[in-house]
């Protein structure tokens, strides 16, 4: 159903266009970043992780792409090699399905994708995180196997 092809350098800039926007605006969301420091905070973020675009080391981007029609449907970001995150084997940096294409089963599909490109790679755990409203991820990890390892919650003071 779904094809996980090396992302090219036109397709990462544009993903690049609206995803340091779309961290930003999470992590907002979330509670975690002030509105005034959240673009350039994801920017630096974005420049440390993948400093070589496409050719830094321990990276994989993938697009994601439909065998039937052979169009784009999402990407994946995927780690592998040693991380900030002190984590035993892979990190999901960043997994999108358009939302025009979702609800037709690629997220699912591209979980199973996933676990034969990095066992192909000699991978033994996926890790990730996720933020706490967004209830379909959330969802579609579950049904992929992936279980809660630590759980982070905060609320505001009234003031």
């Amino acid at each position: 159903m779904i094809e996980l092809v090396p992302m090219s350098q036109v397709d990462l800039e544009e993903y690049l266009k609206t995803a340091v926007q779309n961290y930003a605006n999470e992590k907002v969301k979330s509670g975690n970043w002030r509105q005034d420091e959240a673009f350039e905070r994801s920017k630096k973020e974005y420049d440390k992780l993948l400093p070589d675009g496409i050719k830094t080391k321990g990276h994989h981007l993938f697009t994601i792409k439909d065998r039937v029609t052979n169009h784009k449907v999402g990407m994946i970001w995927v780690g592998t090699g040693n991380t900030d995150n002190e984590i035993d084997g892979a990190w999901i940096w960043d997994f999108l399905i358009d939302e025009r294409e979702r609800g037709k089963g690629f997220g699912k599909e591209t979980m199973k994708a996933l676990d034969d490109v990095l066992s192909s790679l000699g991978q033994k755990r996926i890790s990730l995180q996720v933020f706490g409203h967004n209830e379909v991820a959330i969802n579609l990890y579950k049904k992929s196997g992936y279980r809660v390892t630590n759980l982070v919650m905060s609320k505001d003071v009234e003031q």
